[in-house]
């Protein structure tokens, strides 16, 4: 059997934190890049590009976690619980896209609460993996990029896209469409942060010392 107290390797170094350190930084930019791309005026921004691509990195997130599954021992539970949860967020994402624009209609709320409650009874089944991995999470870098993601979703958005913070702002400057592009692009470095917090997450358990 697995130890149970076995904590995942970390193995810190200059060039890895170099490495997460410059992945932030290109993500920062990377994000504005719709910006330059061309965008059809009678489609909300939300419900174009930027939401595709919110959807691409999150879906892109759980497929690291599903990848990392196989390889990380007595922490797979962990793996599968954060793969299942960062596709619900998927398919909020792309929910509206379905919808309103190939006009597909996706029972979005039955679909989201099934995964969640798979990911619930999974954590129930392996709650002695999942609590540990919960108490030891605080050592590794990518909880604090993952924590930073849920500040700018749950926290910062809440300021920076609303439309009172920008009438205050703005004055008569104000435009409708300020609000609805700044909370876009913070979901869209949000999703990015939940990205390289799952690659950071999906590569400190796979190195785990136990192969059962």
């Amino acid at each position: 059997m697995p130890d149970p107290t076995y904590k995942p390797q970390r193995n810190q170094s200059w060039s890895q934190n170099l490495v997460r350190a410059l992945l932030v930084c290109i993500g920062c930019v990377a994000i504005l890049l719709p910006a330059w791309l061309p965008n059809n005026t009678t489609v909300p921004i939300e419900r174009s590009t930027v939401k595709l691509l919110q959807a691409f990195i999150l879906a892109a997130a759980a497929a690291i976690m599903l990848g990392a599954s196989p390889h990380a021992g007595h922490y797979r539970p962990v793996c599968r619980v954060f793969a299942l949860i960062l596709i619900s967020a998927v398919v909020g994402e792309i929910e509206d896209f379905l919808s309103n624009i190939l006009g597909w209609k996706v029972p979005q709320v039955w679909v989201i609460g099934l995964i969640l409650l798979v990911a619930l009874i999974d954590t129930i089944r392996h709650r002695r993996a999942m609590l540990h991995f919960l108490a030891i999470m605080g050592n590794h870098a990518a909880t604090g990029i993952v924590v930073a993601a849920l500040l700018i979703l749950y926290v910062f958005n809440r300021v920076i896209g609303t439309s009172p913070f920008w009438r205050a702002a703005l004055g008569k400057a104000y435009s409708t469409e300020i609000p609805r592009i700044c909370k876009s692009y913070l979901e869209l470095l949000a999703c990015y942060f939940l990205l390289i917090g799952a690659l950071g997450f999906s590569l400190t358990l796979a190195r785990r010392k136990d192969h059962s």
